[in-house]
């Protein structure tokens, strides 16, 4: 039964294949995008506590100068809650360690990134005439580096999902204009000429 099941396999056309290779494409781009957006809300978090640290610490230090040179309660209650906020935030830091999580995020996505390329690369490929076992071969190694990749991956939420499909549909973060294309590229191997 299994010969039978190869057999069909091998049948399958460029259009067959070329369909799965976009739909990887697809998936690998909402992933990269979704990794990215993750990893833009750690450093966002991260960042917003160190400020809530910093402010913090300088009102519970200011504060507490205040209470010892000039012998004022209210200095002191004030001091009191500021080093309670800083204890939270320290240990809400150390427990979250946004900046490590942050990192997981952006070190997926970059290895994310180099196959959605490979897969887009192969799509060309495939209407430039590659042969068919070719980019079967290409298909099935990208496969096995994403199960890889996956494997390995910290979770994401719906919210930097629906943060990735709002980029890429919305803001088409993954494309670019001919006009911006030609900016960016030499002059010679602009599409349009420029005056």
């Amino acid at each position: 039964m299994a010969q039978a099941s190869q057999n069909d396999a091998s049948k399958l056309g460029p259009q067959t294949v070329e369909g799965q290779l976009r739909e990887m494409y697809g998936r690998v781009a909402y992933t990269h995008k979704t990794h990215e957006k993750m990893a833009d809300r750690y450093v966002t978090q991260y960042r917003l506590v160190k400020a809530i640290e910093i402010t913090a610490s300088a009102l519970g230090t200011g504060s507490l100068l205040v209470a010892v040179f000039g012998d004022s309660r209210e200095g002191t209650i004030v001091g009191a809650i500021m080093s309670t906020i800083l204890l939270a935030l320290t240990l809400y830091v150390r427990e979250g360690d946004l900046g490590e999580r942050a990192q997981k995020h952006t070190v997926v996505a970059a290895k994310l990134w180099g196959l959605r390329e490979r897969l887009l690369s192969l799509l060309i490929d495939i209407r430039g005439g590659r042969s068919l076992e070719g980019a079967r071969e290409e298909r099935d190694a990208i496969n096995a580096a994403l199960e890889e990749i996956y494997k390995l991956a910290p979770r994401t939420t719906d919210r930097a999902y629906r943060a990735a499909q709002k980029a890429l549909k919305h803001g088409e973060e993954l494309y670019f204009s001919q006009d911006e294309l030609d900016r960016l590229l030499p002059q010679q191997i602009r599409s349009t000429e420029r005056s």
